[in-house]
């Protein structure tokens, strides 16, 4: 649960989750939820094999966003912090896979992170996004993707060469065109979202969203009597069950009604006190008519 609270906003529960389809192959995914002045924050980063060094990567990046976030005060403009952390990670990943005696030729990772806001206006989501890494809004028993992806496949789509139902099982869903550490100077986008009571943020790695469909990502999150960690690891298997072998990552977040405010105790009364109340009343009935005669 979410310390920060603002009275009659919602309060927020999370829930995680990173595994790997295949107990072989090493966890390239990391993930992350923290509390900082600046509000709660959520990572998911997806490490890019190509050249091994996966898992190293996207520890980097979690690390580097976090260690640098949590240096900066409530008030710092977060479009702008964002910016600074994504530099920082970036030139983390170049300098660890340039540094002398480093075994990888480069490290790379995609990340996509939320930072919760809460103040007397409402709870907003900042959305930033490098790569191929998802982020949803489930609301009104809908889902809605936030993010767009970085990826071949998605290029081909905005240039009308292929189909949206084409898109949906590409092959080159997972060729990256943006990603950390491969360039210097990488571009994050950043978005805000207004959320409410009911609401449920989620982020997650190529590995859960490339086996299943949005509509079975809807499914397995809309129902908000659920708790949020039972929607995260129903997930999961509904990924393995699905064949999944890519590592899978899940961040939630589920805005949740406040608590009531506490009512004041009613009165209550002994009979011992209720007797004396009414000896008190009778003998001001006797003093009354005594001096009325």
């Amino acid at each position: 649960m979410s310390d920060l609270q603002v009275i009659g906003q919602p309060v927020v529960l999370f829930a995680e989750e990173c595994e790997s389809g295949d107990p072989n192959k090493d966890k390239l995914d990391s993930v992350l939820h923290c509390h900082i002045d600046l509000g709660d924050l959520m990572i998911v980063a997806d490490g890019v094999d190509e050249h091994g060094g996966g898992s190293v990567a996207s520890r980097l990046v979690v690390e580097q966003f976090c260690t640098y976030l949590a240096t900066l005060s409530r008030d710092y403009p977060v479009e702008k912090a964002l910016r600074e952390a994504t530099s920082r990670a970036n030139a983390k990943l170049i300098s660890e896979a340039r540094a002398s005696g480093s075994k990888y030729l480069r490290l790379g990772s995609t990340v996509v992170v939320a930072l919760l806001q809460q103040d007397a206006a409402g709870t907003s989501a900042w959305i930033g996004h490098i790569g191929n890494s998802r982020a949803y809004l489930v609301r009104g028993r809908r889902i809605y993707r936030l993010t767009v992806d970085h990826s071949a496949a998605q290029s081909m789509l905005d240039r009308s060469l292929i189909t949206p139902e084409e898109a949906l099982n590409h092959p080159d869903a997972a060729v990256l065109t943006r990603c950390l550490g491969y360039q210097p100077g990488v571009e994050i986008d950043i978005e805000t979202h207004p959320v409410g009571i009911d609401d449920s943020l989620l982020l997650c790695s190529y590995g859960l969203w490339g086996s299943l469909t949005d509509k079975m990502i809807e499914k397995a999150t809309i129902d908000i009597s659920v708790p949020v960690e039972d929607a995260a690891r129903t997930l999961f298997e509904l990924a393995f069950a699905a064949g999944a072998r890519e590592n899978i990552a899940v961040e939630m977040a589920r805005f949740t009604p406040p608590p009531e405010a506490p009512r004041p105790p009613k009165a209550r009364f002994t009979l011992l006190q209720v007797l004396t109340v009414i000896l008190l009343l009778l003998a001001g009935l006797c003093i009354l008519a005594w001096f009325t005669l």
